[in-house]
Parts: C-alpha cells; sequence; structure tokens
C-alpha cells in the first residue's frame, strides 16, 4: 500500500521532471506481436495462461496491475507497447502470479541457517512454504557443527549433509501434485570439515539425489590450493570430477562476490554467503533475513531498437511494482482472519523482511547470442567484445537513473536511507531457458546457441527449431533445403562441413560445443564489472579435455572476478541424463 498512497502525493516538480526526461526517449509505434508466433502461445498455453485468456490479454492484465501499483497513469501503455515489439521477457512466476489473488510474483529465495535445532528446523519449514508458493530454493549451512562434532549431554552431531536430507524430504513431499516443481540448492564452504561428505551428494547410492548442491570458494583457501596445499587439491580435484561426472556442484566464490557487492552491502559489511539455485543472485542472509530477489529480462535482438528508449527504466519501474505486490499479498497473509494465511506469513516473515528492507531487483537480458548472429558477429570477434561492454554499462546507467527516480518518488528502503536509490541492487542475468523460447526463440540469456536445429516438445508435439539467422544466409545463398539443414541435423546442429559458407559465416554459427569456453569466461568477466549481482554463467567441457585445461578454466574464472560458476556441461551421456534440474520459478 506504501506505493500507492506515496504516488498520489507526487510533487509537479517531479511529475514534470518525469515528462521532460521522456521527451528525449524516441516514442515508438505500436508494435505488433511478432514474437508471438505459433510455437510461443503453444508454449505459454501449455503452463502459464489460464485457460481462454490470450498471451495479448495477459500482458494488458500485468500491464494494468503495474499501473495501479506505481499510481502513473500510461505506465500500462507504454509497458504493454515493449512488450509487442518483444523487448521484455516475464520471468515465470510473474506471468502465473502477477496481478492474481494467489501465489507470489518472486523467482528466487535464499535461506540461512544456524547451529541450533530451533532455526534448523524453521528454517525447513520456511523453505517448505517458499517451495509451496512456487519460488526456487537455496540455503547456507556453514554454520553447522560438523559430523561428530560435540553436542550438549555427550551426544555427537550428525553433520551439515544429514540435515540438508531434512530439506531434500521437505521440498519432495511439498512438491506433490504442484505444476511445477520445487528445487533447493544447499551450499557449504569449501573449508568445512564435512566437505567431503558434501561431495558424495548425488552419486550413486547417496541418500540425497534430488538437490544440486554448490561449494562456497574463498580466496585464501584458492590460493593455498594453487600454491601446492595437497589436502586443497585432493579436495579441487574432487569437485572437478563431480562437475564432470554430474554437472554440479556449483561454484561460489564468495570473496569476489563481497569484493563486487552493491556498495550499500560493502558499506554495512552485510556478506554474501551463498548464492540462490541458478548462481546468479548476490545477495545477503542471515536470521532476520532470507534473501529474495525478482526478475525479469530485457532482449538483446532488439538492442538497437530500445537502447534511446527508456525501455530499461519502464522494466525497473515493473520489477519494483513486483516487490510491492509481494509485500502485500504476504501483509494480507499476516494480517488475515484465516489462521492457515497467518502461518503461511509466519514462515515468510524473514523473506517479507528482506524484501521490504531491501527491495533488491534482477533484471537480466537474453538473446545476446541471437544479437550477434543478426550483426553477424562471432562470438569471440572484438565487434562482440565492445558491443559486450558496451550494452552492460548502458544497462547499469539506466537501470541505476530509473532506481534514483523511484527513490525520489516513493522513497527509499530502510537498507538504502541516504543511498538515493529504491532498490538495493538492479542487475542479475538468470537463465533463461522457457523465457527464451516464448520469445520467439531467441537464444537463452547470455550463453551461446547450443544447436543450429533442434527438436522441442511443446504441447506434446515434437517441434523442428531451426536457427532463423542462419536460415535467412542459406537461402540468401540458395541453400535452404531439407538436404542441408538434415546435414546440419546429423552433426548436433554444426555448420563447419558446409563448404559454400565463408570463414566468418562459419565462426559466427559455431554452437556452445564449438566456442572456446576461455572466451565465454572472458566475456563474462568483461561484462561483471557492470552487473552488481551475478550471472548464470556456463561452461560446457569435452569428453576428452585434459583435466589441466578444464583447471585453467575455473581458475581464470576466479582470478578475473567471477562469482559463480553455475552448471558444467559434458557431451557425455550419462551427464546429461543427471544434470539440469531446473527450476521453472527461476527463469529471468
Amino acid at each position: 500500500m506504501e506505493q500507492q498512497q506515496q504516488a498520489t502525493t507526487i510533487t509537479n516538480p517531479l511529475k514534470d521532471a518525469r515528462k521532460e526526461a521522456l521527451k528525449k526517449y524516441k516514442t515508438l509505434p505500436e508494435g505488433n506481436f511478432e514474437w508471438l508466433n505459433e510455437n510461443s502461445r503453444k508454449f505459454l498455453g501449455a503452463g502459464y495462461l489460464i485457460e481462454g485468456v490470450t498471451a495479448e490479454q495477459r500482458i494488458r492484465e500485468v500491464a494494468d496491475r503495474a499501473e495501479q501499483i506505481l499510481g502513473m497513469p500510461g505506465f500500462s501503455d507504454k509497458f504493454y507497447n515493449y512488450m509487442s515489439h518483444g523487448f521484455y521477457s516475464l520471468a515465470s512466476p510473474v506471468w502465473s502470479n502477477f496481478g492474481k489473488e494467489r501465489g507470489l510474483p518472486i523467482s528466487c529465495f535464499g535461506s540461512h541457517v544456524d547451529d541450533d535445532m530451533g532455526n534448523i528446523l524453521y528454517t525447513q519449514s520456511e523453505v517448505g512454504m517458499m517451495s509451496k508458493l512456487g519460488g526456487g530454493t537455496s540455503g547456507y549451512f556453514g554454520k553447522i557443527r560438523h559430523r561428530g562434532a560435540a553436542v550438549k549431554n555427550n551426544g555427537e552431531a550428525s553433520g551439515a549433509v544429514h540435515i540438508m536430507q531434512l530439506f531434500e524430504g521437505m521440498v519432495d513431499v511439498v512438491s506433490q501434485g504442484s505444476v511445477r516443481r520445487g528445487r533447493f540448492s544447499p551450499y557449504l564452504p569449501v573449508s568445512h570439515p564435512d566437505i567431503k561428505e558434501f561431495l558424495e551428494i548425488g552419486t550413486e547410492g547417496n541418500p540425497i539425489q534430488g538437490l544440486t548442491h554448490g561449494v562456497t570458494v574463498d580466496n585464501p583457501w584458492m590460493e593455498e590450493m594453487i600454491a601446492g596445499d595437497q589436502e586443497k587439491r585432493s579436495i579441487w580435484a574432487k569437485i572437478l570430477q563431480r562437475r564432470g561426472e554430474m554437472g554440479y556442484p556449483y561454484i561460489f566464490f564468495n570473496d569476489n562476490a563481497d569484493k563486487g557487492a552493491a556498495d550499500v552491502y560493502r558499506d554495512k559489511n552485510h556478506p554474501i554467503y551463498a548464492s540462490n539455485l541458478c548462481t546468479e543472485i548476490m545477495l545477503p542472509s542471515n536470521d532476520e533475513w532470507s534473501f529474495v530477489c525478482v526478475l525479469s529480462s530485457v532482449n538483446l535482438l532488439h538492442y538497437d531498437k530500445w537502447k534511446d528508449t527508456d525501455a530499461v527504466e519502464t522494466m525497473v519501474y515493473f520489477l519494483d511494482a513486483v516487490i510491492t505486490e509481494f509485500l502485500e499479498k504476504l501483509e494480507s497473509y499476516r494480517d488475515s482472519d484465516s489462521r492457515e494465511d497467518r502461518q503461511t506469513f509466519l514462515f515468510m516473515e524473514r523473506a517479507y523482511n528482506f524484501a521490504k528492507e531491501n527491495r533488491a531487483l534482477g533484471m537480466g537480458v537474453l538473446g545476446w547470442h541471437s544479437l550477434l548472429q543478426s550483426k553477424m558477429h562471432a562470438f569471440d570477434s572484438k565487434e562482440a567484445f565492445d558491443l559486450n561492454s558496451e550494452i552492460f554499462r548502458v544497462v547499469k546507467e539506466k537501470s541505476v537513473s530509473a532506481s534514483e527516480e523511484l527513490a525520489a518518488k516513493f522513497g527509499e528502503p530502510k537498507v538504502l536511507k541516504g543511498y538515493g536509490r529504491r532498490n538495493a541492487t538492479l542487475n542479475a542475468i538468470a537463465p533463461t531457458t522457457s523465457s527464451a523460447f516464448i520469445l520467439g526463440q531467441v537464444s537463452q540469456g547470455i550463453e551461446p546457441i547450443w544447436s543450429n536445429i533442434y527438436v522441442k516438445d511443446i504441447a506434446k508435439l515434437k517441434t523442428t527449431i531451426k536457427n532463423p539467422f542462419l536460415q535467412e544466409l542459406l537461402a540468401e545463398k540458395g541453400q535452404d533445403t531439407t538436404e542441408v539443414w538434415r546435414s546440419i541435423r546429423d552433426r548436433d546442429g554444426s555448420v563447419q562441413h558446409l563448404e559454400f559458407l565463408t570463414e566468418n559465416e562459419k565462426a559466427v554459427f559455431r554452437t556452445y560445443p564449438e566456442i572456446d569456453q576461455m572466451d565465454i569466461i572472458y566475456q563474462a568477466a568483461n561484462r561483471q564489472n557492470h552487473i552488481d549481482q551475478g550471472q548464470s554463467l556456463n561452461i560446457i567441457v569435452h569428453p576428452d579435455m585434459p583435466v589441466k585445461d578444464i583447471n585453467k578454466i575455473h581458475v581464470t574464472a576466479w582470478k578475473l572476478g567471477l562469482k559463480s560458476l553455475y552448471y558444467q556441461h559434458s557431451m557425455n551421456a550419462a551427464q546429461k541424463f543427471k544434470q539440469k534440474k531446473e527450476c521453472a520459478s527461476c527463469e529471468g
């Protein structure tokens, strides 16, 4: 309610300043939802929209609700128009829950588990409630005593990993019958005495099979490991081995995260203990706060169309409205006559505290490789690196500007008093597997495309998807034929065998496995300077890649200041089966 009440008291000078600011942006004609092709509509209809409601109708509902919260006449039309041009991708919980009576429009939660049974049981229930309400969850277990440690009454602690089983069971039970299966990621420091037991999670015969775990690694530990500490080298080798076998543990470089954290967290010494389920969220958690982040993304394929508009600022305004709705819904649970609602709030109180006091946003991107291919820039080209820097600098500047406007209108939250911003953080690059497909089948997040042709199940029908930029090039050359596409399919989506393509054209259409993974790391480090949170950053490793090269990728990521590494993909079938326990809620 806070925003609505304050929105009515916006001073005329502020309104005038906003109108003046808007004049400098070019106005776009109404879009025609070109991205809403048959595949996108089928996909949305299969899990995001209520029967009988079109995508356009749902977008209008979302836009109207945001305008109502912000108290800004004309906001709905502007947001709807930017959506019609394909500039935005909405996070799954926003599609499903924003503006609806029940359900929360939030993607990610992160809990903090302390070393006492009361806190452990409360946090377990908190994670259960978060999963029930549709969010992806994670927890930091570094404060829990190791297995065998002394406890009261001459007992022995069962250790951090044993306690993680409680959380796995809770998420599994809560997820039964749910449309979107809940997901949970436990994080444990590499220096914790239970680390070896932790690294056995997910292996054959281990009691924990449903969790995707992450290891937190500090700078002194990395330095000692590199300097030759044999015990640390043995643990590091096991981490890399498990990533090769299963795709995880995720790696979270906590000192890099703290050094690159939002200014307010550095100034006030709020450490970032762990990330989220998809390793892009860099927010503090403690006994009072369970972090909450609201996600959605801008479409880089259309960067040239939106860079001179206020599309980024409008998305920041929108995401701030989503935080307001989240708070209002939880307040309605808190103040409800229903005992069940009040119990819901009881287990969401730490998340409520964090959202109210921090208002953290995680606006991300998708369509990066699509943009490069549309411009015929190879992923590793100088043009790509220059554009990468430019885009993320522009997005950051526009995001900060919007948050400052929001603070002037609606005030700063508790944590940001004196900072002149409405939001503690603004940018985080989430995975966008479903979102990218919905948005006209653009490339996912910051990732290269996996294949130039693939088959996808949409609403129980198998559909062949071809890279539209490659198809355009082939058509120009008179080579857009069944025979050519079959040859691409038979080579796992590669075009390197096509002799009629130039070397540059082959480079432009290299697939994920064909791109040097060091270039992915360098590019990520290049953009990290402009991102206050983190990036869901995957790497792909060939089964025959030497261990020293795999190690070099990981160590370089750490040295260049990257905050985390998400999945490690491999072309081996066993690992493909094990990995990618995806969280639909965590889509940006």
